[in-house]
């Protein structure tokens, strides 16, 4: 058992030890320069599913990603929550325009919480499609759990199967 799973963990350290990632915010990073050069300070992003745009916090309604450090569960939530936020901040620094259309409600940090699309794609669908996010739903996804348990709201497996594959060499 030990050595089918080494492998495995190894691979998922030193994708979190990656150094050529950005940092998050809140490891010495001012918001200045966490800001997307195609949105300019309009659009912050404090994790994949929630940001501050145009000075109005907001949470994404349809889409729930893994959390980081230090609130990760476990590592591989820690991995996924990296993978959601770099995508995310990929895709606000190539964006031109920004939407946010509310929802009903607000989350426990008082954010409100609706829709976000980058140049006409819905962030939330992008991101469950991508297999960095789970939907958001009446009980929160475990990303720590067997993938062979219950998967109601997981991000597809095809997603998750392909997840960083195509950048090994």
């Amino acid at each position: 058992m030990i050595r089918k799973t080494l492998p495995l963990l190894l691979l998922l350290s030193l994708v979190a030890c990656d150094r050529t990632a950005e940092p998050p915010l809140g490891s010495g990073e001012t918001a200045e320069q966490q800001a997307a050069a195609g949105l300019g300070d309009r659009v912050l992003v404090l994790a994949a599913d929630a940001m501050v745009i145009d000075g109005r916090h907001v949470r994404l309604a349809n889409a729930f990603a893994p959390q980081g450090m230090p609130d990760a569960r476990c590592w591989a939530e820690a991995v996924a929550a990296q993978q959601a936020v770099l995508m995310v901040r990929d895709r606000v620094r190539e964006a031109r325009a920004v939407t946010f259309t509310p929802g009903e409600g607000k989350d426990e940090y008082d954010r409100d919480l609706g829709l976000v699309t980058l140049d006409g794609v819905d962030l939330g669908q992008a991101l469950f499609d991508s297999g960095v996010a789970a939907r958001r739903g009446a009980r929160r996804f475990d990303w720590c759990a067997p993938v062979s348990r219950d998967r109601t709201g997981a991000p597809p497996l095809k997603a998750l199967l392909d997840m960083g594959l195509s950048n090994a060499h």
